[in-house]
């Protein structure tokens, strides 16, 4: 059930919303935001401001009502993990570059961690001799960390995929006369459009 009132006070463990009946809800940090941790979503209420929530238990003993914000929408994580099977290709812009690797942003607060080892079939000593922050990548969705709610991707999975289906290719096509170099040909054409 959807529910909705105004904040009478925020505390460090939550948002105290009054509700009709003179009862109080109460929504607890984990519950605000899919995407921000609590102590920065809450900094975006105010006392006195009116929010909307989902009643997430009623405990009548205690006269509490457990609420949720973040409940009113679906959660963008498990949205993308539903949209994109593992071993797709997803595109990305880089959010940081360490030594080690980045922080690719997909999209809708998804985040995707990329480790050096990952980005090509080379031994790659620092990533950000790679990549920069804000170029436009492509890679392969192969994992999922659902404690802290990241992808895992793979840049060279990718290339090794593409490589694997153009040598599919070139062994169809080898009994029609083509040669691996006119299959490449194609293949970087295809790729400058």
């Amino acid at each position: 059930d959807r529910v909705s009132g105004k904040i009478k006070s925020i505390t460090d463990f939550g948002i105290f919303i009054g509700l009709d009946g003179g009862i109080d809800g109460l929504v607890h940090l984990s519950d605000i935001s899919w995407n921000m941790p609590g102590e920065e979503a809450v900094r975006h209420y105010k006392k006195g401001q009116e929010v909307e929530a989902v009643v997430l238990a009623v405990d009548p003993e205690r006269e509490r009502i457990s609420l949720g914000i973040k409940q009113l929408d679906k959660d963008p994580f498990s949205n993308f993990v539903a949209d994109h099977p593992k071993g797709s290709v997803v595109r990305g812009r880089i959010a940081s570059v360490d030594s080690k690797g980045a922080m690719v942003d997909l999209g809708h607060g998804i985040e995707g961690t990329l480790r050096a080892s990952e980005l090509t079939r080379d031994r790659i000593e620092d990533a950000r001799s790679v990549l920069k922050e804000g170029e436009e990548i492509e890679a392969k969705f192969i994992g999922v960390d659902r404690k802290n709610r990241t992808i895992t991707l793979s840049v060279k999975a990718k290339d090794m995929a593409e490589e694997a289906e153009v040598l599919q290719d070139y062994s169809r096509k080898s009994s029609t006369g083509a040669t691996l170099g006119d299959i490449f040909k194609e293949q970087m054409g295809a790729q400058e459009e």
